[in-house]
């Protein structure tokens, strides 16, 4: 099943920029939950889930090498690991449940405990600028950062205790952070401190898009999506949609996606001013995504479900 969204360089009728894309039905990589996704290029990519309840060798690490169109396990998990994120074809980071943070420096097929499980910690997002310096953030207000590829680990002081679903930094020194009711925590200092944006909201927060420039997108519940210019004043944009989107992505210039419940699918060409939802290619969730370009990328979700976005 393909969904193709016509465009070119035209405007629509609203004046806005319209989007050329082309989203496609992508393999079903498992029978579980696919929490986190992450591509270096257009063709080599990972994503990280869900584990059998009660089972021994529970989930796995995914892989790709053809930009999604087929995938296969590279290893065994006993975690569930929410976030994945990759800086070179061999090295890359797991974090998850219990607190876990693993990293591999053979391309995902053995990997290294690098901090000790801590029972009820969850984490929920990894992010890296380069293959030294790295945060995570987590449940009730987890923050972590390493500037030795993750030897070490210092704790973040934020002074929050809601539930952190995502971190981004466009440079070493400026960063966000989302989570519950509308919470957005910036940082200009490398995360030393953070300090409470103002989102004009109260829905809760689960993804974020930063580019090199500092545009920052950030989306969640009852189809919320915020932007905010200058990484301290955010506002709100209408994303056609009253879905939940648990995830967006920047794809290069000014062109976003985010992807939500029931497959929702929404993107924008014009740095998120203004959205342009398709029709769904899955009607199962949409939990996590990644893009490489303004034609290259794919997201993942429930029982294994993939979308791509394809040239």
């Amino acid at each position: 099943m393909v969904l193709l969204l016509a465009a070119g360089s035209c405007k629509g009728e609203s004046g806005s920029p319209q989007l050329n894309a082309r989203w496609a039905q992508g393999a079903n990589v498992t029978n579980l939950d696919l929490l986190g996704v992450d591509f270096i290029d257009e063709r080599l990519g990972w994503a990280v889930g869900d584990i059998e309840p009660g089972g021994s060798t529970s989930g796995s690490v995914h892989h790709t090498s053809d930009g999604g169109r087929t995938w296969g396990k590279v290893a065994n998990t006993t975690e569930i690991f929410e976030a994945v994120q990759f800086v070179s074809p061999t090295r890359g980071w797991i974090a998850g449940y219990g607190g876990t943070i693993q990293r591999t420096d053979d391309g995902g097929r053995t990997w290294a405990r690098q901090r000790v499980e801590r029972e009820g910690e969850v984490l929920n997002s990894v992010f890296f600028l380069d293959n030294q310096r790295g945060w995570v953030v987590g449940g009730s207000g987890l923050v972590f950062r390493t500037a030795d590829g993750g030897e070490t680990w210092e704790v973040l002081p934020t002074g929050r205790l809601e539930d952190l679903w995502d971190i981004k930094f466009s440079s070493a020194d400026r960063g966000w952070i989302v989570g519950e009711e509308g919470l957005i925590l910036g940082t200009a200092d490398g995360g030393r401190s953070w300090e409470v944006q103002s989102s004009g909201t109260q829905n809760a927060l689960f993804g974020l898009a930063a580019t090199p420039g500092g545009l920052v997108i950030a989306v969640g519940d009852k189809g919320t999506v915020l932007r905010s210019e200058d990484g301290k004043s955010w506002s709100p944009a209408d994303s056609k949609t009253g879905a939940t989107l648990n995830a967006v992505a920047a794809a290069g210039g000014n062109v976003f996606w985010a992807v939500g419940a029931k497959g929702a699918t929404t993107g924008s060409a014009d740095g998120g001013r203004t959205w342009t939802p398709i029709s769904p290619v899955t009607g199962r969730d949409l939990i996590s995504v990644d893009l490489t370009g303004p034609s290259h990328g794919v997201a993942v979700g429930a029982r294994g479900s993939t979308q791509r976005l394809e040239p």
